[in-house]
């Protein structure tokens, strides 16, 4: 998930920053387990640790749903990992889910669709779920090798490039891994300068995200989240969660 506006947008600094912080997380290159027996069960949630925002448990609970397979598009598909984004700075709870080729992650975010509005290298694009406003937007992973091979990862801050000049579709990613489609939400419809869910979804063999299957997944996934202020729109009403 972008940081806040007024986090330093030097592309050098953040570059070095990402690199410090893959070096940090060797342990993390264990995560992307591809090669596990197709057979076994969707993983479950990682447990969450001491240092994990108390929001964490709810928002990966939230995420790994059974139906997240189907609403991906792959209904066969198994959830290899969930858990915590290591490669995450600041302190939003940010949780993500591996299965196939496909990640999605989902962070409670402090960084609101305002903030993301007045970002133009990211081609913000006005829309709506369940009659919250928000914004869909593009950002980039970047690939780190190892011993097991290559790594695709997703960092969760803005990307330490700027957009290629070359680049005049909205869905070819502003950095050099591949394209990550961004949906961020306000949490209540009558605040987008509040809080926000932000959504990522990316495929790690480069295929671009379709919007309507990112939607499809916000739809789903939202209104079962703590924060979430139903609307209209929204058909589980007042059942939905609570505001903080």
């Amino acid at each position: 998930m972008p940081a806040a506006r007024k986090s330093s947008r030097n592309p050098a600094a953040r570059v070095g920053a990402m690199l410090l912080a893959a070096i940090g997380l060797g342990a993390w290159m264990m995560l992307d387990r591809t090669d596990q027996d197709q057979d076994q069960a969707s993983a479950a949630c990682a447990a969450p640790r001491p240092t994990d925002p108390p929001n964490y448990a709810a928002l990966c609970a939230a995420l790994n749903r059974p139906d997240l397979p189907g609403l991906l598009g792959t209904p066969q598909g198994r959830v290899l990992s969930a858990g915590p984004a290591l490669l995450a700075f600041g302190t939003d709870a940010t949780v993500e889910v591996r299965l196939g080729t496909s990640v999605v992650s989902l962070t409670d975010s402090s960084t609101t669709v305002k903030d993301i509005a007045d970002m133009p290298e990211f081609r913000p694009r006005p829309t709506a779920v369940l009659g919250h406003g928000a914004l869909t937007y593009t950002t980039s992973t970047v690939t780190l090798g190892s011993g097991g091979g290559p790594q695709t990862l997703f960092v969760h801050d803005l990307p330490g490039a700027t957009p290629s000049p070359a680049a005049t579709d909205d869905r070819t990613s502003p950095g050099s891994g591949a394209p990550v489609r961004n949906l961020v939400v306000a949490q209540d419809p009558k605040a987008p300068g509040g809080r926000a869910f932000d959504l990522a979804v990316f495929h790690t063999n480069g295929q671009p995200v379709d919007d309507a299957l990112l939607h499809q997944v916000a739809a789903a996934v939202m209104p079962t989240l703590p924060g979430w202020v139903a609307t209209p729109s929204d058909p589980s009403g007042s059942a939905s969660a609570t505001s903080h």
